[in-house]
């Protein structure tokens, strides 16, 4: 009847889903209602499992937050947005908090229920990215949570108000990134990585203002600046491609594929891809014999192949120079080389500048 309602007890819709959707996909349905002539149209999705990332924005001039989200869902990345840290966050792979920077930061208290909601959240292994200009050093010094030790860094300085550029670690996911710095303050606490890598530093004064750690149980971005006060540059450096890289690092993919460890049935297959970042030219080695490369809306662009060759035999050796199928070279961004075998999937993510 129109303008009713009523529970199906008896009948419940079943819905099932394939044992190879990838975590995080987002579902579209559709349900048609209809009572004699009348007829209704409701449209709503579901998330398959949990949502790849949960951003969090206390800060009261919320930019860097709302840029991150955007970002991330340009990506292909499925997540949400609040203002207000719900209690619960298993239904989230990632969290990135954004405390903002002097004079409008957010400090989470030793004693809130954010502190302890992001503590149990990484000790259940979950991945978290931290900015704020006095998150490390001055916010603890005040009744701020001590987040450090968790992230594997220490803060030892406040900042002098001279941020700028930003600069990638060689060797780390950020290599070959220089950004400039526009923040609403370049006043920052300096970082030291104690279980950390550094990821950024300051590229004139030296301090580090980034710093990654996998625990082996969780993992961890914190920064001093903020991610939206970065200015894109040429080549890897632009905030979709480090937000990309963070999320590589955290073992998540737009494809809705997750970083999974080793079966024992491919476990002595390998694939390594050099250099990475690649300029002119990579050099994909791995035993298998079918190589596929796919953007980052997962598009086939490129595919090797070598006949003959069995799983686990010699090494082959392929060359990509960033080219798709015609030879046209490939816009400059993040892609995945994969390789099947046995019905599993290896991914390894590469930089392509142009």
């Amino acid at each position: 009847m129109v303008d009713s309602t009523k529970e199906n007890t008896d009948d419940r819709y079943t819905i099932t889903v394939s044992s190879t959707c990838p975590q995080g996909h987002r579902a579209q349905l559709r349900i048609i209602a209809t009572e004699g002539q009348f007829a209704d149209t409701f449209e709503f999705y579901l998330i398959i499992g949990s949502y790849q990332y949960l951003v969090w924005n206390p800060d009261i001039t919320p930019s860097s937050g709302l840029q991150i989200d955007s970002t991330l869902t340009a990506l292909g990345y499925a997540g949400c947005y609040t203002i207000s840290l719900p209690s619960d966050l298993d239904l989230y792979r990632a969290l990135f908090v954004c405390c903002g920077i002097y004079p409008n930061t957010f400090r989470i208290d030793t004693a809130s229920a954010e502190a302890t909601a992001i503590v149990s959240f990484l000790n259940n292994g979950g991945r978290v990215y931290l900015e704020g200009g006095d998150v490390w050093y001055y916010n603890p010094t005040v009744g701020g949570y001590n987040f450090g030790s968790l992230f594997g860094l220490n803060g030892i300085a406040d900042g002098n108000g001279d941020l700028g550029p930003v600069v990638g670690q060689t060797g780390s996911f950020t290599q070959e990134m220089n950004f400039d710095y526009y923040g609403e303050n370049s006043s920052i606490d300096h970082l030291v990585p104690t279980q950390g890598s550094i990821i950024f530093h300051d590229g004139d004064n030296g301090y580090n203002c980034g710093v990654a750690y996998n625990s082996g149980n969780y993992r961890t971005v914190g920064t001093s600046f903020e991610l939206g006060g970065l200015t894109d540059g040429v080549g890897v450096s632009t905030k979709a491609v480090l937000l990309d890289s963070i999320m590589h690092f955290f073992g998540l993919f737009s494809s809705g594929i997750e970083e999974q460890n080793p079966v024992p049935e491919v476990s002595r297959l390998t694939l390594k891809v050099y250099p990475n970042p690649i300029i002119n030219r990579t050099v994909i080695l791995t035993q298998a014999a079918n190589v596929r490369i796919y953007d980052v809306s997962g598009k086939l662009v490129r595919t090797f192949s070598a006949t003959n060759l069995q799983p686990h035999a010699t090494n082959n050796h392929f060359v990509w120079d960033g080219t798709d199928e015609h030879g046209s070279r490939l816009p400059a961004g993040v892609y995945f080389v994969n390789l099947n075998v046995e019905n599993k999937r290896l991914i390894k993510p590469v930089v392509l500048i142009n």
